[in-house]
Parts: structure tokens; C-alpha cells; sequence
């Protein structure tokens, strides 16, 4: 019997990203899960197992990454977080440590970015 991959939720407005992310997590053997809005990402993590959120700050829409950062902080999600941003200075990034686990900067480069994947799963 095979163990189940981990499942990866790809929270990004933009569909080029989350489909880039998640060509490059399924090649690494992760599920990639994608979310366009925090909305979205909300309804997947209350459907069922995600063991890694990957999380775009800055999108449009009434409730945006760090919105979705400070619910899933205020709920006890346990789920870890890694902010996936071209901005790496955002408060939520830096004030709350507890939340978030690693902080991947834009434009992703594939090794550093499955690294830090893999050691914030080994981690958790």
C-alpha cells in the first residue's frame, strides 16, 4: 500500500502561477490543490486534508492572502504556511512567526523553493 502524497494548497489570484506551482509540486510528487481567492482556499481546507498552504499575499477580492493569513491563524488551523510573494517585507510576514513558516520570494527559483518545501513538511 502506497502512502498518500501531500497535498499542497496553491492559494494565488493568478491562474499562470498556481498552474506553474502546481506543474512543478506534481513533478516533485506533491498534490497541488489550486485556490484562485481566499474564498476558495477556505472551502478546500474545510473539505478535507491539506498538509502545506502556499500563499499568495496580494490578491484582489474582499478577503485577500493576508486576510486569509490572520482567519486561518485566529481559527488554530495547524496547517503550515509558506508566503509565496514578490514582497517579502509584509508585516503579516514578519509580526506573526507563529503563523508562517518559511517566505518564498518572486520569481520562484524550482530548487530553493522544493527545499524549503521539503523541509517545512519535515518540520511539521
Amino acid at each position: 500500500m502506497s502512502e498518500e502524497p501531500t497535498r499542497v494548497l496553491v492559494v494565488d489570484d493568478e491562474a499562470p502561477i498556481r498552474n506553474l506551482l502546481g506543474e512543478v509540486l506534481g513533478r516533485a510528487g506533491y498534490e497541488a490543490v489550486p485556490a484562485g481567492d481566499a474564498a476558495r482556499a477556505l472551502d478546500i481546507l474545510s473539505q478535507g486534508r491539506i498538509d502545506l498552504v502556499l500563499l499568495d499575499l496580494h490578491m484582489p477580492g474582499p478577503a485577500d492572502g493576508e486576510d486569509l493569513l490572520y482567519l486561518l491563524r485566529d481559527r488554530g488551523d495547524e496547517v503550515p504556511i509558506i508566503i509565496v510573494s514578490g514582497y517579502v517585507d509584509d508585516d503579516a510576514t514578519t509580526s506573526h512567526p507563529d503563523c508562517v513558516h518559511a517566505v518564498i520570494k518572486k520569481p520562484i527559483r524550482v530548487e530553493p523553493f522544493l527545499r524549503t518545501i521539503e523541509q517545512v513538511i519535515a518540520l511539521s
